[in-house]
């Protein structure tokens, strides 16, 4: 740790104080490449000298980039997916920065085909399992209720799992839910869903870029074992206002932004709403319940100010939350309850010199749910929550043309708020409670990581990550008997170290070059996560329960090996990859046996039992990137098992998430100049869960004896959604579209879960039991939107 910390504060210094050293006649060029359009940053876009092709850069956030190259006269190629391909001659004698327009491919009624020399982006980085996903293409794709959602994007790529028919939540090679970081703006969202998970939390007129990371991920990413989902925000139009949304069959939403100060600041705002609950309403009010009793809203917001030529300020946010209620007509039963979550990031980008930039965050995350409910008198409510204080400093250094050095320090305090509860009788007299303690955690990392180019054709990326967690009180640990009676206890009081964990967390990755238009890549990772998301499977009310790693809880780790085969086809118009993958998960957590939510002050932990996990398999993958018919093609073939000494007699068994077939076809045809068709099919082993075997009378009840765990498998699915865009006229500086979508075309009934149906009377032994399936959309669903921009 200590020689970790030396290296770190030494390249700094050396950095700071004397950059020449590492210069050796090196000029770099830096900058941002936009949207000669909008504005707007591109993240993911690549550049390269066209006589140099060893040296090259992909922007990061805010659309920035450096490289560095000898004095002499260049070719500067730019290029991203679905933009023309810029090409600019470079003078390079010295440092200089230059902001790069890229224009958005246009087509015309007869097709012109635009061919420049690009360097593949799949082949030319040592990432493995890292993909773009251009807002474009998500916003032609058919969805439901006309909602585009990310997060269905994402569940049709290779290696990811969707967590249901219709449902947001998403599952990365074998890993569980709580083990994907999905980040806005930096920030975490732990709850990434609206509507019990129908829709995600994310509204695309607000996003710059999204990429998802699933193979080896970066240093400077740590505390999930399987994926990151970095989104960032837009930040703004410096040239003009401008507006722009939509109205679907459920929700609206609206877009505005604009400069503050010519050419220096720029703001955004964006907000989103259901209003099925108004409309309907006035015609549900003699009804039992008396209207549609439910809705959700979106807020985002982000400030850009330029204060200097070497320093950015960004202020962003994002507020939502689902707000629902149920009452009876006559009185006895009434319930409230909403969830959501909230985020605030403030980052300052400084550069000190053409090599060498800074960016210090300070990040606030928060989630909270409240369920509460009246029945005859006696009242209940039930709350959990947590809320994340980070400060955060990343450094990206280039040195030379061989090296590219990013390091940093982040620290996250956790306040995290399990489960809280309690219920009164109609004299106010409490007879349940439910008050699990808030616990607190300090999470701190340091990390570096260096993209070195060894030679043209072999580029390595090492890494390492130092994690350290500590659990602080005020906390109570217990010691039980067997008859679960406290026999002992030690008392912590605030700010008291009760546990600490430490990590190193290494990552390696490699790519070599085969031809320029092919590679291969290798990759090790190993991870430690240090809060983990348990999960009530007695009630669909998203009731996430996060618990800190703790005296009782050990941190989850996991260690990760990848291997490639990448190629760019036809300039680049197609890419493909193949990828295997296996990965190890430690001190992996599930309910015991027996257990059955209730009223406790006994903490969660105690009912946690701990196990291994296993995950492997292969990843096929062909995108079309540019002409009138985009798209691409995902398969995945996996197996993924858990282990527990404790449950299922020790045996392996399935994870819930495991499946053995996934296949995910996605196109986009833009057939003239105002109508793009859309389409999406997918195929999926069915999710293996577990059901009765035998079935016994006793005293007139059914009793059942249930199998091994998920040892039934329910039927696949499977699933064709049609979509097609029409763009109106312009209206004076109005644009807009109409989008028709058609989900589940063919009215596949898809299984949410079975159950067994009990029909007869047992003592007459005339009782006859059936398993039934529950489908959730079992009818082709159609809907519109309408969607404009005015600037």
């Amino acid at each position: 740790m200590r020689y970790f910390l030396f290296i770190f504060l030494l390249l700094q210094v050396l950095a700071l104080v004397c950059p020449s050293v590492y210069a050796q006649s090196l000029y770099t060029l830096s900058g941002q490449v936009r949207d000669a359009l909008t504005g707007d940053a591109l993240v993911g876009a690549s550049l390269y000298l066209k006589e140099k092709p060893g040296i090259g850069a992909i922007t990061g956030p805010q659309g920035a980039f450096n490289l560095s190259a000898p004095a002499g006269s260049y070719t500067l190629v730019s290029q991203y997916i679905g933009y023309d391909a810029l090409e600019q001659p470079l003078e390079l004698s010295s440092n200089k920065t230059l902001t790069i327009q890229l224009s958005p491919t246009a087509y015309g009624v007869q097709e012109v085909e635009v061919t420049a020399k690009r360097t593949p982006l799949l082949t030319e980085t040592a990432a493995l399992g890292q993909l773009e996903l251009p807002l474009e293409t998500i916003k032609s794709l058919p969805v439901l209720f006309g909602e585009v959602d990310i997060l269905k994007t994402v569940q049709l790529l290779p290696g990811v799992q969707s967590g249901g028919e219709g449902n947001t939540g998403f599952y990365v090679r074998g890993g569980g839910a709580d083990q994907n970081l999905v980040l806005l703006d930096r920030a975490t969202i732990y709850n990434p869903g609206h509507l019990f998970n129908f829709f995600s939390v994310f509204n695309s007129d607000a996003l710059e870029h999204t990429t998802l990371l699933k193979g080896s991920v970066p240093a400077r990413y740590g505390g999930r074992l399987s994926s990151v989902l970095d989104i960032g925000m837009k930040e703004g139009s410096l040239e003009d206002f401008r507006a722009e949304g939509g109205i679907g069959l459920i929700s609206s939403r609206l877009t505005v932004q604009g400069p503050i100060v010519p050419e220096k600041a720029s703001f955004l705002l964006s907000g989103r709403r259901t209003y099925i609950d108004v409309l309907a309403n006035p015609f549900l009010k003699n009804t039992e319940q008396g209207g549609v009793p439910y809705h959700f809203y979106d807020l985002n917001g982000k400030v850009a100010y330029t204060l200097s030529g070497n320093d950015r300020l960004y202020l962003s946010g994002y507020y939502g939350k689902d707000v629902g209620n149920l009452k009876l007509s006559d009185g006895r039963f009434s319930s409230d309850f909403f969830w959501g979550n909230a985020s605030a990031t403030a980052r300052w980008n400084h550069r000190f010199t053409d090599k060498l930039f800074m960016d210090v965050s300070g990040i606030l995350s928060q989630y909270n749910f409240q369920f509460s409910w009246d029945y005859g008198g006696y009242e209940a409510i039930l709350q959990t929550g947590i809320r994340d204080y980070s400060l955060y400093a990343d450094f990206d250094y280039t040195p030379n043309v061989r090296h590219h050095l990013q390091y940093g320090v982040q620290h996250t305090y956790h306040i995290l708020r399990p489960r809280t509860g309690e219920a009164e009788g109609q004299e106010g007299e409490s007879f349940a409670t439910d008050r699990v303690r808030t616990k607190y955690a300090h999470e701190t990392a340091l990390y570096l990581s260096d993209d070195w180019h060894v030679t043209d054709k072999l580029l390595v990326n090492v890494g390492l990550r130092s994690s350290h967690f500590r659990q602080v009180g005020p906390f109570s640990l217990y010691r039980f008997n067997e008859s679960q009676t406290v026999v002992d206890s030690t008392l912590y009081s605030s700010g008291e170290n009760v546990k600490s964990y430490h990590v190193l967390e290494p990552r390696a990755s490699l790519r070599y070059e085969l031809s320029k238009q092919a590679s291969i890549k290798a990759g090790f990772t190993r991870s430690a996560q240090y809060l983990h998301l348990v999960s009530n499977a007695y009630t669909t009310l998203p009731l996430d329960v996060w618990v800190p790693s703790s005296a009782l809880v050990e941190p989850q780790k996991a260690t990760q090996f990848a291997l490639g085969y990448f190629k760019s086809i036809k300039k680049n118009q197609y890419e493909g990859s193949m990828e295997i993958y296996y990965k190890d998960l430690e001190n992996q957590l599930e309910y015991r046996e027996g257990f059955a939510p209730g009223p406790s002050n006994r903490d969660l932990e105690y009912e946690f039992v701990k196990g291994h996990g296993e995950s492997y398999g292969a990843e096929l993958f062909l995108r079309k990137n540019y002409g009138a018919l985009q798209g691409w093609i995902g398969y995945t073939l996996s197996y993924t098992t858990r282990q527990f000494p404790d449950l299922n007699q020790g045996r392996v068994f399935p994870a819930r998430f495991d499946r053995r077939h996934d296949l995910s076809l996605v196109a986009s045809y833009k057939w003239n100049d105002r109508w793009t068709f859309g389409g999406t099919f997918v195929y999926g082993t069915g999710q293996a869960t577990t059901m009765p075997e035998r079935r016994y009378y006793i005293e007139g009840t059914v009793n059942y004896q249930y199998g091994d765990r998920n040892s039934f498998r329910m039927e696949p699915t499977h699933r064709l959604d049609l979509s097609a865009t029409l763009k109106g006229k312009a209206w004076k500086d109005v644009t807009s579209s109409w989008t028709f979508s058609v989900y589940n075309v063919y009215g596949r009934s898809n299984p949410l879960l079975y159950y067994i149906d009990n029909e007869g009377d047992a003592f007459s032994r005339g009782i006859s039991l059936q398993a039934k399936k529950v489908s959730l959309i079992p009818f082709p669903l159609p809907s519109v939107t309408w969607n404009f921009t005015w600037k």
